[in-house]
């Protein structure tokens, strides 16, 4: 007799998490995915099955119920959990990216194939962006269009998990601005002597 799941397991919350995940996985975008589901996982106890931290129990519990073919309560439950993360997973994938964990039958084989794929890439994308950004001019944009510019490119990295900081962004704008704002530049060097300066200054 096959063991069956627990009913105060919370399938319900399950199919409605999976159905509201905003964020799909499309390759480019993996901290910002990833950081979508591990507070999911981690709310409801689950991050022990997809980082292989929680331990299988044994399919059966003793040689008797094996012989029986009465499976493990606890295993079940655990399968069964698995099985939910990933739908979760699955659901919230590209169709680009979807056929990277066709045949895995479990959350963690997914979570570490999707990792081995994305992981390195976005890496690369970070580096590329803080390149660009850290190069960019204004040029011929008027001022407002190279702030937009430079602040698009600072979302970008915060939605990879890499924000800039305030200073550092502030120079990359002084840094840019073209010769009509030398003497501004100047000012904020003098004024960054006596006080904190971030880039609501400059917007200012």
């Amino acid at each position: 007799m096959a063991a069956t799941t627990d009913a105060s397991f919370p399938s319900t919350a399950f199919h409605l998490l999976a159905q509201v995940i905003a964020i799909k996985l499309d390759g480019t975008n993996f901290f910002a995915w990833s950081a979508q589901l591990i507070p999911l996982f981690r709310s409801y106890g689950l991050i022990g099955i997809v980082d292989g931290s929680e331990p299988s129990p044994p399919q059966f519990s003793s040689d008797e119920y094996k012989a029986q073919g009465t499976r493990n309560s606890a295993n079940v439950i655990l399968q069964y959990k698995d099985q939910m993360v990933l739908g979760w997973i699955i659901s919230s994938l590209s169709l680009m990216v979807v056929s990277t964990i066709y045949g895995l039958e479990t959350s963690r084989l997914a979570w570490q194939a999707l990792g081995a794929r994305f992981v390195v890439p976005s890496t690369s994308q970070i580096s590329l962006i803080k390149r660009k950004l850290q190069s960019l001019q204004q040029g011929s944009m008027s001022c407002q269009q190279f702030l937009d510019e430079v602040k698009s490119f600072a979302d970008e990295l915060s939605t990879e998990g890499k924000p800039v900081d305030d200073s550092d962004l502030l120079l990359y704008v002084l840094n840019g601005l073209n010769s009509t704002f030398h003497s501004f530049v100047t000012t904020y060097m003098l004024l960054a002597k006596e006080k904190s300066m971030t880039i609501c200054f400059v917007q200012a």
